[in-house]
């Protein structure tokens, strides 16, 4: 009885598996300031925060559209 799947297509679905993981990772932590594009932190409480490259604040829980 042969393997249905062979061992480099297991690989590369774990990989697309965690490249998926990372970006939703990414998505829930991250945003982009409003103001100049740079990527900041995001966090869950609301505040205000500064962009490290502008100066600006920008609201921590804002989602950017």
């Amino acid at each position: 009885m042969e393997a249905v799947f062979s061992p480099s297509q297991i690989v590369m679905a774990i990989a697309v598996i965690v490249v998926g993981l990372g970006l939703l990772y990414g998505l829930q932590r991250y945003q982009r300031c409003p103001h100049c594009g740079h990527i900041v932190r995001r966090a869950v409480t609301q505040g205000w925060w500064r962009c490290t490259s502008c100066g600006r604040q920008y609201r921590k829980g804002l989602r950017v559209r």
